[in-house]
């Protein structure tokens, strides 16, 4: 049963890790940041920087939290395997 938990766990965060090498980001993490003023080249880029590191913090932050869910649950195996 622990086994299950975990195969999921570890595919999300292979698919984490290869967003991240590529670059880009799952559908359900796109937005659009639209301003209230007309944009110049130089707003533009800073804006597309804020949004390329917020993305690769938030997918680095998913990706600490499957790890951590794999650890907790092989450790949970490991002592129900030991203890029966």
């Amino acid at each position: 049963m622990l086994k299950r938990k975990i195969e999921p766990s570890e595919t999300l965060i292979g698919k984490l890790q290869a967003y991240t090498e590529r670059g880009t980001c799952a559908r359900d993490l796109h937005f659009v940041a639209k301003a209230n003023i007309t944009p110049d080249e130089e707003f533009k880029t800073e804006i597309n920087s804020i949004k390329r590191e917020v993305v690769r913090k938030f997918i680095s932050a998913l990706t600490k939290f499957h790890y951590s869910c794999v650890e907790c649950n092989n450790d949970k195996w490991r002592r129900a395997k030991s203890a029966g």
